[in-house]
């Protein structure tokens, strides 16, 4: 086993526990595995038992001699275990204090007036005969990727990420990192769908599964592929384990909580991944160059620029959507109602975000991408600098800190 502190042992044997409690709990684990060993091959721990263990873990930090900043960052993951544990427990807790004791940040009131004009900015930017909802899914029908170009196209875009990311981030990742890219077989209709996800494995490897029959557009290539891999997710995660778990021997860092302040910097990281890498301008025209099946068909470059930037501010209308259903308690249909209002979305894109806003793991952190990518822009900038980028990529950052 890594030479790990009792305190650090008993730190992760509390994550591993709280997993068999909340399925999805635990993102990634690749610290010793002697620990799950054990913790799979007991028996359940009762909520009170981890409400008592972590209590403990919270009294025995400050006499652990770390640092203030470690401190300081190892007390807010222990709130936010204690919080989910809480609340197995039973305690009751309003959303918004939840949210501020599992991810450090406040839940802030939505303004609706911020989406006042969102419709209006698509309209310019999706010009043409017919409604502005058949406008946008005559071009999603013309920019998918076909089912069997899917793996080929990504791939192509992880290669362009992945080389302006080391030109930008000279030797920051580990030699030996590396991203398997998967096809997703997933064939349960009723399952909550994702266009792709980052399975982070350890030792500087991911796994990535891309679904190529959900929302696969050419013109997305290198968005996804920025937020899942270069400089994105994989790029985190293998360097802050190659930095602070290898050579810091920062056990914490072996280990990704979904409830957790981790996760909202994690999702700001890889939503402005693709900001740091290219213009909006070079998004567009690599996508046209590398990506598109006939330019002749598509828009001007200024007119897909506006495009991009209208996209730019969906992250808010999702904020608001997960706002409504989780503290304004709108019912399914009123959510899908103030959804098909604006016209820019289809009934399997509403009706799965929906889906995930009823999964309990899910629904705490549905307002996750948005806070996160916003606490960046409000400290950075919408295109933030190579050297903040590399800090936020190398550094374990609180959302507070941020703020």
């Amino acid at each position: 086993m890594k030479k790990i502190t009792k305190f650090g042992i008993e730190f992760l044997l509390l994550a591993l526990r709280i997993d068999k409690h909340i399925r999805g709990y635990i993102d990634f684990y690749f610290g010793p595995e002697e620990l799950r060993q054990i913790v799979d091959n007991e028996s359940i721990t009762s909520p009170s038992k981890l409400l008592i263990d972590c209590k403990a873990l919270i009294r025995q930090l400050g006499s652990q001699g770390y640092d203030k900043k470690r401190e300081r960052y190892l007390e807010k993951m222990l709130t936010a275990m204690r919080t989910s544990i809480e609340l197995l427990n039973g305690v009751e807790m309003s959303i918004k204090d939840q949210f501020l004791k599992l991810y450090d940040v406040d839940l802030k009131p939505v303004n609706e007036s911020e989406l006042d004009n969102l419709k209006e900015e698509y309209n310019d930017a999706y010009s043409g005969p017919g409604s502005l909802e058949e406008r946008i899914e005559n071009l999603r029908l013309k920019r998918r990727v076909p089912e069997e170009k899917v793996f080929e196209f990504f791939k192509r875009a992880l290669k362009i990420t992945e080389k302006r990311t080391k030109e930008l981030f000279i030797n920051l990742l580990p030699e030996n990192e590396h991203i398997l890219l998967d096809l997703t077989q997933e064939k349960n209709n009723n399952k909550i769908k994702w266009t792709c996800y980052e399975w982070y494995l350890g030792n500087y490897n991911s796994r990535i599964e891309v679904n190529p029959k959900f929302n696969m557009y050419w013109n997305a290539l290198l968005m996804y592929s920025a937020h899942e891999g270069y400089p994105g997710h994989h790029t985190e995660f293998s360097i802050k384990e190659w930095v602070l778990y290898r050579k810091l021997n920062q056990f914490e860092h072996s280990i990704l909580l979904m409830n957790s302040p981790k996760l909202i910097i994690s999702e700001g990281i890889a939503d402005l991944a693709i900001n740091i890498l290219f213009s909006y301008r070079d998004q567009v025209e690599i996508g046209l160059n590398e990506f598109c099946p006939d330019v002749s068909k598509e828009a001007s470059i200024e007119v897909m620029i506006a495009q991009y930037k209208a996209r730019s501010k969906l992250m808010l209308f999702w904020y608001n959507f997960a706002y409504h259903a989780l503290i304004d308690n709108y019912t399914d249909e009123e959510l899908f109602s103030y959804g098909k209002n604006f016209e820019l979305f289809g009934e399997d894109d509403l009706r799965n975000q929906i889906k995930r806003l009823n999964d309990p793991v899910y629904s705490k952190n549905a307002f996750t991408y948005n806070l996160g990518k916003n606490i960046i822009k409000k400290k950075y900038g919408e295109f933030p600098s190579v050297k903040d980028f590399r800090n936020l990529l190398i550094n374990p950052i609180l959302p507070s800190d941020l703020l």
